[in-house]
C-alpha cells in the first residue's frame, strides 16, 4: 500500500470517528431534552367560596315551559337547549348566575369539571345549579353547600 493510501484511509478513519462522535452527542442532547423537558404543570385551582348548589334536569318541574317534556311543545321540533346554547350534558353542565360567574367557566365541583352553560330564574348569587340525566337523580342529589373552584393560570 503506498504512502497516499495509507493518508487516505486515516482521513476516512478519522472522518467516520467525527461522524459517529456527532451522531452520540445528539442522541446525548436529545435524552437530556427528554430528562428536562418541564412535566405538564396542574394548573392552580382558584377558590371561589362557598355555593349552596341545587340540581335540575329537562323536565317540566325542573324547567317549565323551557322544558321539551312541556304541553306546548310535544309533537314540536322544539330542542331544549341551555342558555349558551349547548344540549344539558350530565357532568358537565351547571346553570349559574352570569354576574357571579361568566358563562363558558370551567369549574371545579368535588374535584370534577363542569361548565357554565345555564341559567335559571332561581339561580341567583352564590347558587349552582348542577344538570342531571333525570329528575329522580337531580332529587337524589338535593341542596348541598360545596366549595367551588376554577382554574387559575
Amino acid at each position: 500500500m503506498t504512502e497516499a493510501a495509507r493518508r487516505r484511509t486515516r482521513a476516512r478513519i478519522r472522518l467516520i470517528k467525527i461522524q459517529w462522535l456527532l451522531i452520540l452527542a445528539l442522541i446525548v442532547a436529545l435524552i437530556l431534552s427528554f430528562v428536562t423537558r418541564p412535566s405538564a404543570s396542574v394548573p392552580e385551582l382558584i377558590e371561589l367560596g362557598e355555593f349552596k348548589t341545587t340540581a335540575y334536569c329537562t323536565c317540566v318541574k325542573c324547567c317549565g315551559i323551557w322544558s321539551a317534556e312541556h304541553p306546548s311543545r310535544v309533537g314540536t321540533d322544539y330542542v331544549q337547549r341551555t342558555k349558551s346554547g349547548t344540549i344539558p350534558t350530565a357532568d358537565r353542565t351547571v346553570s349559574v348566575d352570569p354576574d357571579v360567574i361568566p358563562l363558558g367557566t370551567v369549574l371545579i365541583i368535588d374535584g370534577c369539571e363542569h361548565i357554565a352553560e345555564d341559567t335559571g330564574s332561581a339561580v341567583k348569587g352564590n347558587i349552582i345549579d348542577i344538570y342531571f340525566d333525570s329528575h329522580e337523580l337531580a332529587v337524589e342529589y338535593g341542596v348541598q353547600m360545596k366549595t367551588i373552584y376554577i382554574k387559575g393560570d
